[in-house]
């Protein structure tokens, strides 16, 4: 009796209830715990922005460290709803969408009632269709041809070497190939024309381009190399002056180039003088068109040299004018209403001058004048 009763102690401390005390050997784990070495869910990414984790429920259904650059190294976890497509699951919800599609089409078939008929209808339905698809690929290419094309192959062959065709010149320019060289210019460049070796506008003398190889300064000239520097040389100092008597052969030099230099400047001075003129020419030209402008709108009178006598007499035919706007209105003043002219030409829509202006103050009637009725008289 005392061995059975120490054995029921001993089958009840293992079985204790978990969390009560921990010397027991077997303990229960629950479904919500988790031990020391897991990582929290939070804890993949502590960015606020990252995948929203639910403490209530302890989910984090998005991938924590989408956009990161971390998903092939801590792929362990990757969001709550990878588990809905991982395993079994996309297999699973396959065989439930082709038992709804049968069962639209006539067959009584369940996934839960009758699982075995499910897999045994799924896999007849995939054999007749892979070999409906293959039955007609082989009328295809026993009609049209073609069976070589498929025969290519395996990738491994195909992308283990490659054969790129390229041939280079000796100053490193492709000539031919897949691979075209960068285009620098629109405009042909390194074209060395008439034997020459260096482009027109490599030298630069006297105001005038050439090339550097001669020192030729006319663009369709054949190159002459070392022999036409010389040549050139010669022909300079022969167009120099004489050299002064008892001067060095090295004073004589200076003279030259200091000649030479001289000219340079006068070809200078000659561009600037000539773009001188043109601005003087383009002045002149505004100033007579100006005077003439000036003198058209002046009377031939303006050519006395006494200010006093061009008033006087431009005052005397703004009078004469005024007198005869008087005489006009007073005439049509006598005439009747219905015979009046409606456009008269009394008015005319112009500026005045200094001496119509007075005309008309001195011409003027005024009625609060007490002069004015002996002037009427």
């Amino acid at each position: 009796m005392l061995q059975g009763e120490d054995d029921e102690d001993k089958y009840a401390e293992d079985m204790d209830m978990p969390g009560q005390k921990f010397e027991t050997k077997n303990r229960i784990t629950v479904r919500n715990l988790r031990i020391c070495e897991d990582t929290a869910k939070y804890l993949y990414n502590l960015d606020p922005n990252s995948a929203y984790y639910d403490p209530k429920t302890r989910s984090m259904r998005q991938n924590p460290l989408a956009g990161t650059g971390k998903e092939a190294v801590l792929s362990q976890y990757s969001g709550d709803n990878f588990v809905r497509v991982s395993g079994d699951a996309e297999q699973f919800a396959n065989k439930q969408l082709f038992a709804w599609e049968a069962y639209e089409k006539g067959t009584d078939v369940h996934l839960q009632a009758d699982p075995t008929k499910l897999e045994l209808l799924s896999r007849e339905f995939k054999n007749r269709r892979d070999n409906f698809k293959k039955s007609a690929k082989d009328s295809v290419l026993e009609r049209y041809g073609g069976q070589e094309h498929l025969e290519a192959p395996p990738k491994q062959l195909l992308l283990a070497q490659t054969e790129d065709y390229v041939e280079y010149s000796r100053h490193g320019t492709i000539i031919k190939g897949q691979e075209k060289a960068a285009i620098k210019s629109r405009y042909e460049e390194d074209l060395f024309l008439n034997n020459h070796s260096s482009v027109w506008g490599s030298f630069w003398k006297a105001g005038r381009w050439g090339f550097a190889c001669c020192h030729s300064l006319i663009k369709e000239s054949y190159c002459t190399g070392e022999a036409g520097r010389e040549a050139a040389s010669e022909s300079n100092m022969l167009m120099a002056p004489p050299p002064v008597p008892g001067t060095s052969n090295g004073h004589h030099i200076a003279v030259v180039e200091k000649q030479q230099s001289s000219a340079e400047e006068e070809v200078a001075e000659e561009h600037k003088s000539k773009e001188k003129k043109k601005k003087k020419k383009s002045k002149k030209r505004k100033r007579k068109h100006k005077k003439k402008k000036d003198s058209s709108d002046s009377d031939s009178s303006d050519s006395d040299s006494d200010p006093e006598e061009r008033h006087k007499k431009k005052l005397k035919k703004a009078l004469e004018k005024e007198e005869a706007h008087h005489r006009r209105i007073k005439e049509l003043m006598e005439i009747d209403e219905r015979k009046r002219p409606y456009n008269n030409g009394m008015y005319e829509a112009k500026t005045l001058t200094e001496e119509e202006i007075e005309a008309y103050q001195m011409k003027a009637i005024r009625d609060d004048d007490p002069m004015a009725k002996f002037l009427s008289q």
